[in-house]
């Protein structure tokens, strides 16, 4: 057939769909542009196989030409009719797919890209359609990331996988773009392994792909996060082993890796944690899980080099040892939750936990300020190598770093931390934040006139009236040096034992400043008053160039090393400084900007006039200075007008700075589902253990008095809009330890209910509530106890004289105690009552009442006799559900009498949920502690069994209240369990062993039997 021929009857082909005119015009395109020889009649024969195959398929491709000539496609048009057929041949759907997509995915390539995506598409068609309809859709994205001649390896391993999974081996190639420039080859399919684990079955026994396409399509970007690929290939190894045995944890790891990989200290470190987490994932997933969140903060408590490698191999065994013989203890152990997990981290690692050394620091301080004072963590976020003590709002309370891993031995670090405290003591003892602004008021006026600061209203503290300077940050740092320098003055002058480690890390501190920075010479001045009040010579300390300028001020600080300096000169001595730099700054000729580093500023030789000429000399462009390490971070916020406020409730204005965000909710790392675990940035927040577990570091920071005593240290305590949330550990009988932060307590008032309500409970028991204050009345101590026949007191003793008297007349040795003494005798008694609203108390009595409304007759009556005796003591209840929120309910707080509203709050009490008993016993303990009194006392009224969710039940509940009932004791507390019940249960006999307790068979004699048990008790 000749050509005219051949160009005719492809012009009446096309132009049944297109119209005699376009399909001329086409025709001729195709003739002019196709690259193949004898092109038409390539087309046509292609048009007429395509026609035996599909019509349908045929008519979309003729309607589709001029799309395709329009996107500068019709010089491939034969490879593209012929990718076509084949994919007609097995599949007309995908077929028409592709000729309505192609034109315009081909307009998105070269032209010599265009040839080969063609090429390797029709390869691609014969063994499986719907891979090469997806390679050309990724195409225009993946010849932007891969060489053409690199890209068959990459599509040959999805046409492998659409042969066992079509689904997966489909989104394979569509995801090619993100994947190839992260993975290597050899790793694809370690990755792809991983999301088939990921297909489930559905409820109709039917393949579910939501998770494993959700993992295909979003874990490239968390691998990407990932800059080494050899640390890629290890956690993609990591994360199928565990996907074999819980693709749950696997997606979990996948999403926290990077940000958990780049917080180690070194390059090499993610290797070697992931090594061993390959040997905990082939035991259990959960353990893995917990080992991979926290060995990181493990591998950095134990620094770096090959000893730190030593040390945390010796820590991985030890835990490989624990869960070979227990899951539940290996897991505790990995994921450092219990009281033996954290003491293996202290051990092994390289620094010191001010755990270890709170007791003797507080005995340290308090031997220096001669006042009580307390040694608590700084807060997790300021915590850190590299963190500052300082002296807390209450103004009697230490923050020091949790670890202090400064030194290069245990005992460098011990020295570390003493010399800190110590100069935080000084700050106490040597009154920084005792000074009022009332002792400043002519100052603070003049600063007010020199600046012309008339419209604004008296500054309220310290940091407000430094606010009022030009340069606040300049007026701080000068009174920071020269207060700094009083008090190592005084510490140095009174205990002449810290001279030499005061001196000794003095010398060892660097400059303020790198020595590369550009400095003005404000800055210049501000360091060198640094460097001479940690007391390095004039000569050293002080550039030639500003020499004299530095001498004079030096000069005025010298009356501040006096014993009778006080703070407020030293607030005198700092605003007297900047005045006198802002006028020795500003007679200076104005220069531009210098690059010249401290040092070269200092070298000998150098010009004092052109060095001033090429230092900065304005104040606007002044850095404050860093601070010395040992030295703390000073807060002009509690300086104010009345002095240093008085401290609240210590362990809550402590505690409160050391919350990690508050949480009230308890965070597990299943609370995720695995899909928005993927959707989460690599960058996301590590979440926490189960239970809401704080860092290792913060635990290691621990510093309450009675932290040496297992399992009854809490933590952090913070209030919030109402409400108190503090944390205590739980005993595991399983693993036979404390699991740390296991349970939240969430304290709050109950409301109050109608004063109706108590006045007819009060009528309805008055005769009860008489008799029983008449008894109560006879515990009250009398002011004064007469002790007779003394051998010295108050008074003597007539009748003891007398029978001296006699017994000397008749020749016997007469007894030399003839004086009286009058003893004061005080009640110091403080009770806390512990009342159980779970579920239960909803039952009826025979009488129809329920059980919790005769606890609420009991606690009415038994207030009302308390009263008449006059002990201190609180009354609470307590339900919840889950350990993430056990309830405490306060009725009546210590020191609070009862009065109309705490009465009326007993109307409120309704039966609630579940009860966990330990929980509530940790915090009411933890309330007894508080009150300063010679005997404490507990009373728990509850049914007897301790029950809260799926896992505090049975032997796991009954251990860990007994365990809270022994703290209790340990503490000095007398606990005594009232229970309501018909008899004693070997279960509760096995409950409260070694405990008192009693048991009230009949619900309606509790009203009388609660007041006279407690009568006993206190007797």
């Amino acid at each position: 057939m000749d050509d005219h021929l051949v160009r005719h009857v492809l012009v009446q082909r096309l132009g049944a769909g297109l119209g005699l005119e376009a399909a001329r015009v086409l025709v001729g395109r195709v003739e002019e542009v196709a690259e193949e020889h004898g092109s038409l009649l390539q087309v046509t024969a292609l048009l007429d196989e395509l026609e035996t195959v599909s019509a349908k398929v045929t008519e979309t491709a003729i309607d589709a030409l001029p799309a395709l000539d329009r996107c500068g496609g019709l010089g491939v048009v034969v490879p593209w009719l012929d990718m076509g057929l084949v994919m007609a041949e097995s599949s007309g759907a995908t077929a028409l797919r592709y000729f309505k997509e192609s034109p315009a995915l081909l307009s998105l390539l070269e032209a010599d890209e265009r040839r080969h995506a063609l090429t390797v598409g029709r390869d691609m068609a014969d063994r499986h359609g719907g891979v090469a309809m997806e390679f050309l859709r990724a195409a225009p994205d993946l010849f932007r990331v891969l060489p053409v001649q690199d890209i068959g390896p990459w599509l040959e391993i999805g046409l492998d996988l659409a042969t066992v999974d079509a689904v997966v081996g489909l989104e394979y190639v569509r995801q090619l773009p993100q994947v190839a420039p992260i993975l290597r080859l050899e790793d694809v399919r370690l990755w792809l392994s991983v999301g088939l684990q990921l297909v489930t079955t559905n409820t109709w026994g039917k393949p579910d792909y939501l998770v494993a396409i959700e993992f295909l399509r979003t874990s490239p970007a968390v691998l990407r996060a990932i800059p080494q690929p050899a640390v890629r290939s290890a956690v993609l190894s990591l994360v199928s082993v565990l996907a074999r045995h819980s693709p749950e944890s696997a997606v979990e790891w996948l999403a926290e890796s990077p940000q958990l990989l780049s917080s180690l200290p070194s390059d090499d470190r993610p290797l070697e944690l992931l090594r061993y987490g390959l040997m905990v994932a082939n035991r259990d997933a959960e353990a893995t899980i917990l080992y991979l969140r926290r060995a990181p903060e493990v591998m950095k408590l134990m620094g770096e080099g090959l000893q730190a490698s030593s040390r945390f191999e010796e820590w991985f065994k030890a835990g490989m040892e624990v869960l070979t013989l227990s899951l539940e203890g290996g897991r505790a152990y990995f994921g450092v939750d219990s009281q033996q997990a954290l003491a293996s981290v202290e051990q092994a690692m390289a620094g010191v936990s001010l755990r270890r050394i709170a007791r003797r620091l507080k005995l340290f301080v308090e031997g220096l300020c001669g006042s009580e004072v307390s040694i608590a963590a700084l807060p997790e976020s300021t915590s850190g190598t590299q963190a500052h003590a300082k002296v807390n709002s209450d103004g009697r309370t230490i923050l020091l770093p949790a670890v202090m891993n400064r030194g290069a031995t245990a005992e460098d670090n011990e020295r570390w931390y003493l010399v800190m405290a110590a100069h935080e003591a000084g700050h106490v003892q040597f009154g920084t934040y005792r000074v009022r602004l009332a002792e400043l008021t002519d100052m603070i006026h003049d600063v007010i006139r020199r600046y012309d600061r008339t419209g604004n209203v008296l500054p309220e503290t310290l940091k407000d009236l430094f606010a009022l300077y030009p340069h606040p940050a300049l007026v701080l740092d000068l009174w920071t040096i020269v207060e700094d320098a009083r008090v190592d003055f005084l510490l140095q002058t009174e205990y002449p034992g810290l001279r030499r480690d005061l001196a000794r890390l003095a010398a060892e501190m660097p400059s303020s400043r790198r020595c590369d920075q550009p400095v003005t010479v404000t800055e210049l001045i501000v360091e060198s008053l640094w460097r001479l009040s940690m007391g390095e010579a004039l000569d050293t300390a002080v550039p030639r160039a500003i020499k004299a300028e530095v001498s004079a001020l030096w000069l005025l600080c010298q009356p501040l090393f006096r014993h009778d300096a006080t703070a407020a000169d030293a607030i005198r001595l700092a605003d007297a400084l900047y005045v006198k730099i802002e006028e020795k700054v500003s007679s200076l000729p104005t220069v531009g900007e210098t690059n010249l580093p401290t040092e070269k500023i200092a070298e000998e030789g150098q010009d004092e006039e052109t060095t001033l000429r090429e230092a900065e000399r304005l104040m606007d462009k002044y850095r404050p200075f860093v601070i010395p390490p040992y030295r703390g971070e000073m807060d002009p916020t509690l300086i104010t007008w009345e002095g240093n406020r008085p401290a609240q409730d210590a362990s809550q204005e402590s505690e409160a700075s050391q919350m990690d965000g508050g949480r009230t909710t308890e965070s597990g790392h299943r609370g995720k589902s695995l899909n928005a675990s993927l959707r989460a940035s690599p960058s996301m927040e590590v979440r926490k253990e189960q239970g809401g577990a704080s860092s290792i570091e913060q635990e290691l920071g621990r510093a309450e008095d009675e932290a040496e005593d297992e399992g009854k240290g809490r933590s952090a305590v913070q209030t919030v809009v109402g409400k108190r949330f503090a944390r205590y550990p739980e005993w595991d009988t399983t693993i036979g330890d404390y699991r740390l932060n296991r349970c939240l307590v969430i304290e709050q008032q109950v409301a109050v209910s109608s004063h109706e309500d108590i006045t007819a409970l009060l009528n309805k028991d008055r005769s009860t509530i008489t008799s029983l204050r008449k008894l109560f009345e006879r515990l009250r101590p009398v002011r004064h106890h007469r002790v007779s026949e003394q051998a010295e007191g108050e008074e003597p003793d007539l009748d003891a004289l007398v029978r001296r008297a006699a017994d000397l007349r008749a020749g016997q040795e007469g007894s030399e105690r003839v004086y009286v003494r009058w003893d004061k005798r005080d009640r110091s008694v403080a009770a806390a009552f512990l009342i159980d609203i779970s579920g239960s108390t909803s039952k009826r009595l025979d009488s129809g009442r329920r059980v919790i409304d005769v606890e609420k007759e009991s606690l009415v009556v038994l207030c009302e006799a308390l009263e008449a005796v006059g002990d201190d003591y609180g009354l609470y209840a307590y339900s919840g559900k889950g350990a993430a929120a056990v309830d405490f309910f306060v009725l009546k707080d210590f020191g609070e009498r009862l009065r109309m509203e705490p009465a009326r709050r007993l109307g409120m009490l309704v039966p609630q949920r579940q009860n966990r008993d330990g929980a509530a016993i940790r915090h009411a303990s933890a309330k007894l502690l508080k009150r300063n009194a010679k005997h404490r006392l507990l009373i728990l009224v509850s049914d007897g069994k301790p029950l809260d969710g799926d896992t505090y039940h049975g032997t796991y509940a009954v251990e860990d209240t007994k365990k809270a009932l022994q703290e209790a004791r340990r503490l000095g507390i007398v606990p005594f369990c009232v229970i309501i019940g018909q008899e004693a249960t070997e279960f509760q006999q096995r409950l409260y062993g070694g405990t008192w307790f009693t048991i009230v068979d009949r619900v309606e004699s509790l009203p009388t039997r609660l007041p006279n048990i407690y009568r006993r008790l206190t007797a």
